[in-house]
């Protein structure tokens, strides 16, 4: 039951971004992307036992790919993809255009559902 609260508030955070790109404030979106990943990912490490190293989750985006290589290529580019947006946003490097916000919620609802789908 914790593990689905856990995976439900990554839920809320993709639903924040949303909102958050309906109004047309993209860094406080690609922020709650990135807390949606974030929190993903440390709630699978906590079920799994797995250590890692305050937000360098890049080792645990590893593991959850090994467990399937077929999504594992998927996995470790949406994260590295989210990982940048939010940052080349805040410094003004990422020029927005139409479609980015729907595809970066479409990258990380799916990141978010195969990391639950693998670890189930």
């Amino acid at each position: 039951m914790q593990t689905q609260n856990q995976l439900k508030t990554a839920q809320d955070y993709l639903d924040a971004a949303d909102r958050e790109f309906e109004n047309g404030d993209a860094l406080a979106a690609t922020e709650n992307l990135r807390a949606a990943m974030i929190h993903a990912l440390k709630t699978v490490a906590s079920k799994k036992g797995w250590d890692y190293d305050g937000d360098d989750l890049y080792p645990v985006v590893e593991k959850i790919a090994k467990m399937d290589e077929q999504v594992g290529d998927i996995l470790l580019s949406s994260y590295a993809a989210v990982e940048g947006y939010t940052e080349k946003v805040h410094y003004g490097r990422f020029v927005w255009e139409d479609g980015d916000s729907h595809r970066m919620l479409r990258v990380v609802r799916e990141f978010v559902s195969e990391v639950q789908r693998l670890t189930e």
